[in-house]
């Protein structure tokens, strides 16, 4: 990854469009700090080996900082995470952008796979307030003002791109701090049953996602003939 865009001369006329309004956007140091202050989690950060703004002397590249973050692996789907970690499109254009890039993430299988695909990992969409999994919608947050902290959660998990934990988006927050678990009661709550659920991560400084496995069918031992 060396920040250069790789070619777009086979790409639909749209998303060479998209992509060539949201570079510039995105190239400068006051969306790079914006990156590195308010949507990387704390071990995206970890994963440098310097400080900000040192970060920023030693890259002065946005897609190289997303690469060695978030380990997206071409520069145009980094284009397009960055853009929506920062606001300049929404979740909707966001996986369009990345279907057209064969890049995704709401498919178990590459993108042209044959079959229906089923979604590996969760997607909120914040524009919407519907949460999806596994080709259904398992919640949605009718009241978001009201449910503020279970919105931010959800929008650190979307913009971290799913990992099985997170950081405690909502700074502050002592380990001993009980609201973290209403947080997470009143998220549950509102959750379709059986198909995936969330906990704190036991430490008080985060949270985590897991599936739901199913308890495999046990067959019928075959009786013999008499």
């Amino acid at each position: 990854m060396n920040g250069k865009k790789e070619s777009s001369n086979t790409l639909p006329a749209a998303v060479r469009e998209s992509l060539e309004t949201a570079l510039p956007r995105i190239s400068n140091e006051l969306a790079a700090r914006e990156l590195w202050v308010n949507r990387f989690t704390a071990a995206d950060r970890r994963k440098f080996d310097v400080p900000w703004p040192e970060v920023w002397k030693k890259h002065n590249n946005i897609i190289e900082m997303w690469h060695i973050a978030r380990g997206t692996p071409t520069s145009n789907a980094c284009i397009v995470e960055i853009a929506h970690a920062l606001g300049f499109i929404n979740g909707t254009q966001r996986e369009s952008l990345l279907d057209a890039l064969g890049a995704s993430t709401r498919s178990g299988l590459p993108s042209g796979g044959r079959g229906r695909s089923i979604a590996a990992t969760p997607h909120w969409d914040n524009d919407t307030k519907k949460l999806s999994y596994r080709n259904q919608t398992v919640r949605k947050v009718v009241r978001p003002k009201q449910a503020y902290n279970i919105v931010t959660i959800l929008n650190a998990f979307q913009d971290a791109g799913w990992p099985h934990r997170i950081d405690d988006p909502l700074v502050g927050r002592k380990p001993s701090d009980d609201t973290r678990r209403r947080d997470i009661s009143n998220l549950n709550k509102g959750l379709r049953k059986g198909l995936l659920k969330f906990a704190c991560d036991g430490n008080g400084t985060g949270f985590v996602w897991n599936k739901i496995e199913k308890p495999k069918s046990k067959k019928r031992a075959k009786r013999l003939p008499r």
